[in-house]
């Protein structure tokens, strides 16, 4: 897809987003800030530039590479080798996801006792330890909703035990783990595994982003039990940051984040893949015309957004509720045509089911997903509904529909709830919640604003599942009037 039907998505996203903010100021909703307002513009601007160029590159690099390694891996037939790969690369990538680092960022702001280090080393071996199961469950054939109804067991077992202000955080780490960096390269790479493997089906090449994302919520947890409550430092609402600081901080951070990707490419192509050199030279240029735009887009929304949205929560305490969530659920459903990750899944799953699943269907299942996700967190934050009356249901009906529904969506639905929230949920969504919650609330930050990002990745598997059930009756319906003409046909 070209660079400037990129952009024209990308754009037509934004600045929906950017339309609503304004309109609340133009009605005397949010007052006039004017430099506030020319970085929101800059911001808006980067962000659209920067995720059409994210998503050039990654069609020219990191999806191509992901899927030519998960064939290459295959045809080794070295199960030992290909989970050891997938140890290290979930591992090095995780700790490097700029979501991940965002997410961190926020938590320890509001409790410096956390080591950033630590977190984050939690969050690299869980997601490496489970990239390594997830490409194991692929190879031994085993069934996803097996595979989720224990580790989602394990969870809520561990959440009994863990400290309440665990609970948000957990959830929230397992969504941004798998984000903007591990995602596409992970689909990809199931992708090319399941394309060689015997017996492999169109269900198998889903459900190992949302087993991924299981790991850090698991170690977020056990760090709970083992370091017991932690105590919130408290709101202060920080100073703004200048353009240049953000901009280098983000230099600094996606070259992180793309660097141990690149060592894996080169590593890959000299002992396994062996492009020809013209392919080689095309998919560096995909990896840098990556680099370039994740930083234009991680500078738009920080830059930009992230200010913007403490300050849109900070101005909405004097709203009356429903206005709150009315605004939470259209930012909410504008979000999904944002996230680059969203954008690569409704390809990959429009690209495996041969056009059956249409990536318009996807996005609107999604955008629904995600308007009511950020509506019941809001609920979370005005009402400070406890996270467990929220998540505990909505994920047992997943679990439940998982044995109902066709297998193929509960890997597609599984995999949203992992790759919806991402850095316009984290930077932009979550400042809003706890931008409001530091005015409305004078409990704990950390359990009445945090588990945002948990809720947006939850609530879309349902509604993908509903898609999967809408999808089974008519179906069904389908192959009823079938047989019926084919009946009428053989008595004539």
């Amino acid at each position: 897809m070209s660079f400037l039907k990129r952009l024209g998505q990308s754009a037509i996203a934004t600045i929906a987003i950017m339309a609503v903010v304004f309109l609340l100021m133009a009605i005397g909703v949010l007052p006039f800030e004017s430099d506030l307002v020319i970085a929101f513009l800059i911001g808006g601007a980067m962000l659209a530039i920067g995720q059409a160029m994210f998503l050039v590159g990654i069609d020219l690099s990191i999806l191509e590479v992901g899927r030519r390694a998960g064939t290459r891996l295959m045809r080794m037939k070295k199960i030992w080798l290909i989970l050891i790969f997938g140890l290290v690369f979930g591992f090095v990538t995780t700790i490097a996801e700029p979501d991940a680092q965002v997410l961190i960022a926020q938590i320890t702001s509001f409790n410096p006792f956390l080591s950033t280090w630590l977190i984050l080393s939690l969050f690299g071996i869980g997601a490496g330890l489970f990239v390594s199961f997830a490409l194991f469950r692929v190879l031994k054939k085993v069934p996803l909703k097996y595979c989720l109804l224990v580790l989602y067991a394990i969870i809520f077992i561990l959440a009994i035990f863990a400290p309440s202000e665990y609970l948000g955080f957990s959830f929230d780490a397992g969504s941004v783990a798998t984000g903007t960096i591990t995602a596409p390269f992970l689909l990809s790479l199931v992708i090319g595994i399941c394309s060689v493997r015997s017996g492999s089906t169109k269900d198998d090449n889903f459900g190992a982003v949302a087993i991924v994302s299981t790991g850090p919520i698991i170690a977020v947890l056990i760090l709970g039990i083992i370091a017991g409550p932690m105590a919130s430092a408290g709101v202060e609402t920080e100073a703004a940051v200048g353009f240049v600081p953000i901009l280098v901080e983000n230099i600094k951070d996606v070259s992180i984040a793309l660097s141990p990707l690149l060592v894996i490419f080169i590593l890959l192509q000299i002992f396994i893949l062996k492009l020809p050199l013209r392919q080689a030279i095309k998919a560096l240029v995909g990896f840098l015309i990556s680099y370039v735009g994740l930083i234009c887009f991680l500078t738009g929304v920080f830059y930009g957004f992230s200010p913007m949205g403490t300050f849109v929560g900070e101005n909405l305490a004097g709203l009356g509720t429903w206005l709150i969530l009315l605004l939470g659920a259209v930012l909410g459903f504008l979000i999904v045509f944002t996230e680059p990750s969203i954008l690569v899944l409704a390809g990959e799953v429009e690209d495996v089911t041969s056009s059956l699943l249409k990536k318009w269907v996807i996005y609107l299942a999604l955008g629904i997903g995600i308007a009511i996700s950020v509506t019941i967190g809001l609920v979370h934050v005005v009402y400070n509904v406890n996270l467990w009356y929220i998540i505990l249901p909505v994920m047992a009906v997943a679990i439940l529909l998982s044995f109902v529904i066709p297998p193929i969506f509960t890997g597609i639905a599984f995999d949203s709830g992992g790759i919806a929230s991402g850095a316009m949920t984290v930077a932009f969504i979550l400042p809003i919640c706890t931008g409001l919650s530091g005015i409305i609330n004078e409990g704990n930050i950390i359990t009445e604003a945090f588990g945002l990002a948990g809720i947006v990745a939850s609530v879309p598997i349902l509604t993908i599942e509903i898609l999967g059930l809408i999808y089974m009756v008519l179906d069904k319906k389908n192959r009823r009037q079938h047989d019926k003409r084919n009946s009428n046909n053989d008595s004539k």
